[in-house]
């Protein structure tokens, strides 16, 4: 029933907007998946009378003929969409159909597998079972194609070109796994999510309009042109949950997710530490759709035009090169950098299509800091909590200043309650104490950032530190007016 009354909506929106190439694309394909076949027919007709070379309509009337077995028209339509786009997977895929169909199981298999060379996440069960063979078989046994170099023009004038190796690396081991790598379901998987973190609400939501809600709703994010992935930028202050909010990205997102330390891509072999970064986004490319996570960002992307040493340098490089080939459209990675140093990064990595939507993570504002106090103050003694009071006690204060806060308390306490024989709740007037005597650990990284914010050239990384800093950064409790 929701399946119907989704296709009367859409119908209803096409009255009011008949030549509406998006909308007549969404209701074509939901009603192929709902096998009203003439509907998707007359709709897919439709776009090619407006649009003849639209690529996904061909496919669309392809599908619709190959289901009324009208299996030679098909066919004419599947290779006109590989003359246009020779990498369509879905093109090649409904080939193998056509060719099982006409019991041609040697030019079936030739296309099923140019399919899993293309996009290994691709799925047909039914046929995979007719064949005898899976995707990912097929996709071992055959080369992949290793994403081409940028061109010229990518780079801005005065950008240091990337310094490639002559030689395409070896196919990596699809089987290889990162230490932190964790499939949907998986019960090792973090169990912290959005609600365990305060505040952030719009990088919770970012990466909900990168990488959930496209999973949910693919028909919609076509019908805007949208796809799943892209490349976000978390940077910050340290302590403020940037690390926390990587975690609860593995708990909260209905995909793959790979997280990667520092030590499984550095090496100290020629070669070897670009050869694991390219496993790297071969693996999350295989494992499609999937969340890339990167921390300490700054470590593998230097600005160049600091850096000395060729390895560093070759690094950087290839890590642009892997950015650029995930623009495909069905290479569908969410890669999430998080960074304490902005700054320290090289410009290239800022520009879209790389990391292109930057956001600045800044010490919790009052009401996240009372939902990290509620938060912290869960499952622990505390007699008479104000958390009122506590906030306003904590102005500037991180989330890893207010986790001190609560555990010097609770040792305090603790400490108390060994010497006297009498355990006692950690009480308000202890974590009041803590709190003036601590000094928030955000106060230097913004006299630093201040300084670097000053001599940036304009971008969003600048704007956002400047425009924090012009509402008043936080300050020490020793400069506090009384």
């Amino acid at each position: 029933m929701q399946g119907m009354s989704s296709l009367q909506a859409l119908r209803d929106a096409l009255e009011q907007s008949p030549n509406n190439l998006s909308l007549l694309l969404l209701f074509g394909h939901a009603s192929l998946e709902q096998l009203h076949l003439e509907d998707a027919r007359e709709s897919f007709e439709r776009v090619l009378e407006l649009d003849p070379g639209h690529g996904d309509a061909q496919l669309g009337m392809a599908k619709v003929l190959l289901l009324q077995g009208e299996i030679s028209g098909a066919a004419v339509r599947a290779e006109r969409v590989l003359q246009m786009h020779p990498q369509d997977a879905q093109a090649h895929l409904l080939l193998s159909r056509v060719f099982l169909a006409e019991n041609d199981r040697s030019k079936a298999l030739e296309h099923f597998e140019r399919a899993a060379q293309i996009d290994a996440t691709l799925s047909d069960p039914a046929l995979e079972k007719e064949l005898g063979l899976t995707m990912r078989d097929a996709r071992r046994a055959s080369p992949v194609p290793t994403p081409e170099a940028p061109p010229a023009e990518a780079f801005e004038e005065g950008e240091p070109q990337p310094e490639f190796a002559d030689d395409p690396f070896d196919e990596p081991p699809f089987d290889w796994r990162p230490e932190t790598f964790y499939p949907p379901g998986d019960p090792a998987r973090s169990g912290v999510t959005f609600a365990d973190v305060g505040g952030m609400e719009e990088l919770k939501e970012e990466i909900r309009l990168k990488i959930s809600y496209p999973l949910q709703y693919p028909d919609l994010y076509k019908a805007y042109g949208r796809r799943t992935g892209g490349g976000i930028l978390i940077y910050g202050p340290p302590g403020c949950g940037k690390t926390l909010m990587l975690r609860a990205v593995a708990g909260e997102v209905p995909c793959n997710y790979l997280s990667v330390g520092l030590h499984e891509i550095f090496d100290p072999y020629i070669g070897s530490t670009e050869r694991n970064l390219h496993q790297i986004f071969e693996t999350a490319r295989a494992n499609a759709p999937c969340v890339l996570v990167f921390d300490d960002l700054d470590s593998l992307a230097q600005d160049r035009r600091h850096v000395r040493e060729s390895q560093l340098r070759n690094l950087v490089n290839q890590f642009l090169h892997e950015l650029d080939g995930m623009r495909g459209e069905n290479n569908r990675v969410l890669v999430i950098g998080a960074t304490n140093q902005p700054w320290a990064l090289d410009p290239a990595f800022r520009r879209p299509g790389r990391f292109d939507q930057a956001v600045f993570v800044p010490p919790p504002d009052d009401a996240a800091r009372e939902l990290i106090i509620q938060l912290l103050a869960r499952d622990k003694p505390i007699s008479n909590l104000d958390a009122s009071a506590l906030v306003a006690a904590t102005p500037g204060f991180s989330g890893a200043d207010l986790k001190f806060v609560f555990d010097r308390a609770a040792e305090m306490t603790l400490s108390a309650a060994i010497h006297s024989g009498h355990p006692a709740p950690v009480n308000m007037e202890t974590l009041l104490a803590v709190a003036r005597s601590h000094t928030p650990s955000t106060h230097a990284w913004f006299e630093g950032a201040r300084e670097h914010a000053q001599h940036a050239a304009p971008d969003t990384y600048a704007h956002e530190v400047r425009k924090f800093l012009s509402l008043g950064a936080p300050t020490p409790p020793q400069q506090r007016e009384p």
